[in-house]
């Protein structure tokens, strides 16, 4: 993402026209353009097309990537589902978690100098995807897909040599439908009008695999529902089923839950340790206060975590922030206006005065820009440092990990939550880092598709591979097994 930024240095102005593939666009990283665009000129711009034409295939009519009416009455439907009784429900997490430490728990430990255990070569990022896809699948239809335990699986064969590596084991499984279809979808993305030349045949497979589990999911609510038996505090399933004249949609919107629920928080939990990799202060200072305020790995630990609890916990809070500003998960951004309308600023000779935008004109913009612009957020601004978040709270729309405006996301409070909850348990189990692929200097590895996840120099590695070491409670729990 580097050349980003690079190619707004040497343009010198923060808005401005861009041809790709025969358009005209305009490329913005004003926060008054962006405030303009996405609530107080609201009515003026809808869903930008090449973000539609890319996903509508997997996703169909779902509230991300619908607009107007069909936008309005799915976020209705949905707001029940992201309640504070629900975000607050942490039990959930647990169970995948037990499973994810699983994962990480294998024979073969190292021994150091002081006689304290680490875990093997591990990518922490890897893992991610398949923690938030179990907890989404279990809280939104009432049934999870159980990739870790999956995953748990080929850990075990690869740790007995019986396979080599698990990324060249066939799948056609949901994980593997799942990554495909939103790989597709990338390049459908850059494609633009001639998207839907690309992967129409795997794309279909995918979503018979995808749409398979969603409608065994629904078949499930549905015998559950008949024997009395509470699956969901929000029955989301029935209640779109209600709502939605054509049924086809119900799976439509579900799908879509699923891949924000996804890719976005799996995100947030990597680029966190990402950054806690190459900033060991960071790392100990958040352990030292998870430990203060959480406790140790012991039987209860779980317990002592909390909505209130992680909300209260202000560092836990400034790291995530950072995470977010440094990697916003989704970096660009589109908008299409509907009609001839003027933004704030961009146009004249110097880029301040206010910007003509013809009707079908594509705008887009980046918070991977806004949130590393020096004039606002400091010299600083390419260095990862909660404390800034102690220090000045950013100014209204400098800061906008979760966009904004009337199309907010409305599982924030939840996915920050959740991130919460996995970086506060491992810390618990866990407390030293040390990361296999950081070469010491500043530069950033990211993959970059519809959501940026973090890279690595290699490009056959996989991401955030490093060591844990255990933490006294772990050891002593596990010992016998990791032998």
């Amino acid at each position: 993402m580097d050349f980003v930024l690079e190619r707004f240095d040497a343009m010198g102005r923060y808005t401005w026209y861009m041809k790709l593939l025969g358009s005209t666009n305009l490329i913005t990283a004003e926060p008054a353009n962006i405030q303009a665009l996405l609530a107080t000129q609201f009515e003026d711009f809808k869903t930008g097309a090449p973000k539609v034409m890319s996903l509508k295939q997997m996703i169909g009519r779902s509230i991300f990537i619908a607009d107007g009416k069909a936008w309005h009455d799915a976020r209705v439907l949905m707001r029940p589902l992201f309640s504070r009784e629900n975000v607050s429900d942490l039990t959930v997490f647990e169970d995948h978690f037990q499973t994810l430490l699983k994962c990480l728990l294998q024979p073969g430990t190292e021994v150091d100098e002081t006689g304290r255990k680490w875990t093997k070569r591990a990518s922490l990022a890897s893992f991610f995807p398949c923690f938030t896809i179990d907890s989404a699948t279990e809280i939104f239809v009432g049934k999870s897909v159980h990739s870790l335990k999956t995953r748990l699986e080929e850990v075990i064969r690869e740790s007995s040599g019986e396979i080599k590596d698990v990324d060249t084991v066939p799948k056609r499984d949901f994980a593997w439908a799942f990554n495909r279809s939103l790989q597709i979808a990338n390049v459908r993305l850059r494609l633009r009008s001639l998207s839907s030349l690309y992967g129409r045949k795997e794309l279909k497979e995918c979503k018979r695999v995808l749409y398979k589990f969603i409608n065994d999911a629904i078949h499930a609510a549905d015998l559950a529902k008949g024997q009395g038996q509470v699956r969901v505090k929000y029955d989301f399933i029935n209640t779109l089923r209600q709502n939605c004249p054509d049924h086809t949609e119900v799976p439509e919107q579900i799908a879509g839950l699923l891949a924000a629920g996804r890719d976005s928080t799996a995100s947030l939990m990597g680029f966190v340790f990402y950054h806690m990799i190459r900033n060991p202060r960071v790392f100990e200072k958040l352990l030292r206060i998870v430990r203060e305020t959480f406790g140790p790995a012991d039987d209860d630990a779980p317990k002592r975590i909390t909505f209130e609890t992680l909300r209260s916990c202000k560092y836990l809070q400034n790291v995530m922030n950072e995470a977010l500003r440094m990697n916003s998960v989704v970096p660009f951004n589109s908008k299409c206006a509907v009609r001839d309308t003027m933004l704030p600023t961009g146009g004249g000779a110097d880029g301040t005065k206010p910007i003509y935008i013809r009707k079908g004109t594509e705008i887009a913009y980046s918070t991977y820009v806004l949130h590393r612009r020096k004039d606002l957020w400091g010299e600083d601004a390419d260095q990862f440092r909660p404390e800034r978040w102690e220090e000045k709270r950013p100014a209204n729309w400098h800061f906008q990990p979760f966009s904004g405006g009337p199309r907010i996301c409305i599982g924030q409070q939840f996915a920050l939550t959740e991130v919460g909850y996995v970086i506060v348990r491992l810390l618990q189990c866990f407390d030293g880092i040390e990361g296999l692929d950081y070469d010491g200097t500043r530069r950033d590895w990211l993959r970059f598709s519809i959501i940026v996840t973090p890279g690595t120099p290699n490009p056959k590695e996989k991401a955030v591979p490093c060591k844990l070491r255990l933490a006294p409670e772990i050891m002593e729990k596990y010992e016998s097994k990791l032998e």
